[in-house]
């Protein structure tokens, strides 16, 4: 759970779900698909995008740069970027 408030994308101003979708058009069709682990009973989940939704021209950039580095013709395959991902967060005692 983020430490700071989030507005997630069901309830976005029109402004901020332009840019949640601008941003979620970006990632490859396999990372848009909630992982079912991390669904909580509730049917929310946490979102990394949402942590940045207080300034969206922030959360535009910074996940719309993520989004490109996601991409599958890069030599990186899916589990690399996850391990990557993993290991960040260990190290940065983030749940994400």
């Amino acid at each position: 759970m983020a430490w700071i408030k989030t507005v997630p994308l069901d309830q976005a101003d029109p402004a901020l779900r332009q840019v949640y979708e601008q941003i979620y058009a970006l990632y490859p069709a396999d990372y848009r698909e909630p992982v079912a682990s991390l669904v909580d009973p509730d049917g929310t989940s946490e979102s990394i995008t949402a942590a940045h939704s207080l300034i969206p021209e922030a959360m535009r950039h910074m996940m719309s740069g993520f989004a490109v580095l996601l991409r599958p013709d890069l030599p990186l395959t899916r589990r690399q970027q996850e391990m990557i991902a993993a290991v960040v967060s260990v190290e940065n005692s983030c749940f994400y």
